[in-house]
């Protein structure tokens, strides 16, 4: 996959937020501050969909006609 470094690092950033958004439930952080982290995890999980999605199927191009 040729966009497999620019995921693993959306990955990383995904991860992050999900730690923040678990820290500041415990926490018992405001609503507006934890559904402004979920809604920065909902962009977050879009942009590794729209990188995902571009990527051309490696299996497809093994085996297309040369």
């Amino acid at each position: 996959m040729r966009y497999k470094n620019n995921v693993l690092d959306k990955l990383v950033q995904l991860e992050t937020a999900v730690s923040r958004v678990h820290i500041q439930v415990n926490r018992g952080g405001t609503q507006d501050s934890v559904n402004e982290s979920i809604e920065i995890l909902k962009e977050q999980i879009e942009q590794i969909r729209e990188m995902v999605s571009i990527e051309p199927d490696d299996f497809e191009n093994q085996f297309a006609p040369k």
